[in-house]
């Protein structure tokens, strides 16, 4: 169950609900995974500088429980295939600027459907 934010300076029209769409259905894609599987929040018009600048940039943060959505293998796939499919649909070509990070919570630490995910 991958959890993903999106941050990025760009304005609300550049990644609209249209984008958020296609980057869901790419996470769950790139994983191998069900759309169903996937939450995305999507924060555009934020306040973000890198290396001094404010030019175009995000960053996407993938939170979840299941060790195996952590492997090098995984985090490489998503690496290689996200920020290309960034790039082209945001028009980033700075590729500096296009920044993943990669954070395994505890399963206790996740609810969904009123009860902890550890719970089943």
């Amino acid at each position: 169950m991958p959890m993903c934010q999106l941050s990025t300076n760009l304005p609300r029209a550049k990644v609209d609900e249209t984008f958020a769409k296609e980057l869901s259905e790419f996470v769950a894609k790139t994983l191998g995974k069900d759309e169903k599987v996937v939450t995305l929040q999507v924060n555009p018009d934020q306040i973000m500088v890198r290396s001094g600048s404010q030019d175009p940039m995000l960053h996407l943060t993938v939170h979840a429980f299941t060790p195996n959505y952590f492997t090098d293998e995984i985090r490489e796939s998503m690496v290689t295939s996200l920020t290309p499919f960034f790039s082209e649909k945001l028009g980033i070509t700075d590729l500096g600027r296009i920044i993943l990070s990669f954070h395994q919570v505890e399963a206790s630490h996740v609810g969904i459907f009123g009860k902890l995910v550890s719970q089943k």
